[in-house]
């Protein structure tokens, strides 16, 4: 059966096409992108709120505040602004050291970069910290650093920083015992040396090899306990002498902020002995890890003042102090990061990720003999 055609003319009408515009596809991370937006406006507003909330039931009168900043000893302020920039250096050390650890090179200013966005995020965001890490884990890729090393260096930093405040408070206790004991404390000192020495030279003439990893299981649950196990075993490999320079740089990196705290309260004429103001410190980086505000803004003011006024400090002086230490240590992080983060997004876009960088994997057996990228 044949079907035929009339040709154009009387009694046959032809149809032309009718030309639709075509339906615009939704781009795969637009919903994403809207809800990113939307988030960092209520951060915004939330901080906005804390810090109106501070200000209006906490603080004590302008004209008394402004009195005390009149009063304020420009130059230690000067010097505890360095200290504090000196910190954040050290933290930026602190990740290049861990990275290096396993064979990936950060250079200094992406690094530097990197450290202050992540602190402007974790001080603007609600849920800071994992904003701030999910960041880091993308910038670091851009170096060379597989997912799973950038995320393990990422977790392994807050370990190493927590290790760090430990061992802070562990020199200051031990400092408070052997000052008034010299010669116990260099006895010892020289004992201590003599044991962990020769088993430091030991552990490093073995070398341990990481076994391969498995295949992952089907079972949800056993691919997890897998990567976990994974990555479990490349900290384990990681030497010992990136631990010592990881651990060092996060103690020193507290000892700066502490520094920086006290010589703002000295700027201030806050008179408070330096162990107390230490005991405060630490409350106040131990309330420092419940999510109640982003980067803490409002509580740590609050308890900051309420602590120094309970020490014996004028309430005024007190208030003025905590103003000057969290302008150095937070809010004026915040704008400078905003900048670096702007710095490192076009970055980004001028030099993407070569597909090589992004997908190379380090592990850290090539690491003693050498960073060999393995596609």
């Amino acid at each position: 059966m044949s079907t035929t055609i009339a040709p154009p003319g009387r009694g046959a009408t032809t149809r032309r096409p009718r030309v639709t515009d075509p339906v615009p596809e939704r781009a795969p991370g637009a919903g994403r992108s809207r809800t990113r937006r939307w988030l960092r406006v209520l951060a915004v507003l939330v901080v906005a709120g804390v810090a109106v909330w501070f200000l209006a039931r906490e603080l004590p009168s302008w004209s008394v505040l402004a009195a005390a900043f009149q009063r304020v000893d420009l130059p230690l302020l000067g010097v505890a602004a360095a200290v504090e920039t000196f910190s954040l250096w050290l933290f930026t050390r602190q990740q290049q050291v861990l990275f290096a650890g396993f064979g990936v090179r950060v250079p200094v200013a992406p690094a530097v970069g990197i450290t202050y966005s992540r602190s402007a995020m974790s001080m603007t965001f609600p849920a800071g910290s994992v904003a701030s890490a999910a960041f880091a884990v993308e910038q670091f890729r851009r170096f060379g650093a597989s997912r799973s090393t950038a995320a393990t260096v990422t977790v392994l930093s807050g370990v190493v920083s927590v290790v760090g405040l430990c061992c802070l408070y562990a020199l200051g206790a031990i400092a408070q015992w052997a000052l008034p004991r010299p010669w116990q404390a260099i006895t010892v000192v020289t004992v201590a040396l003599c044991v962990i020495v020769p088993l430091a030279r030991r552990r490093a003439r073995h070398t341990r090899h990481p076994k391969a990893t498995p295949p992952l299981p089907a079972r949800p649950l056993g691919r997890v306990a897998t990567v976990v196990r994974a990555r479990l075993s490349d900290v384990a490999t990681l030497p010992g002498r990136y631990w010592a320079a990881g651990i060092g740089y996060a103690t020193a990196n507290w000892a700066a902020d502490l520094a920086c705290l006290l010589i703002t309260c000295a700027a201030f004429g806050v008179n408070v002995s330096m162990t107390q103001i230490g005991v405060v410190y630490l409350g106040i980086q131990l309330l420092r890890q419940i999510p109640i505000s982003p980067g803490g803004i409002g509580v740590i003011e609050t308890s900051l003042v309420a602590g120094l006024t309970l020490l014996g400090a004028d309430n005024a002086t007190a208030a003025a102090a905590t103003l000057g230490y969290r302008l150095l240590s937070c809010w004026l992080v915040i704008p400078i990061g905003l900048a670096a983060w702007l710095a490192l997004t076009r970055l980004a876009r001028r030099h993407p990720r070569s597909p090589v960088e992004s997908s190379t994997t380090w592990s850290s057996s090539e690491t003693r003999r050498g960073p060999t990228p393995t596609p």
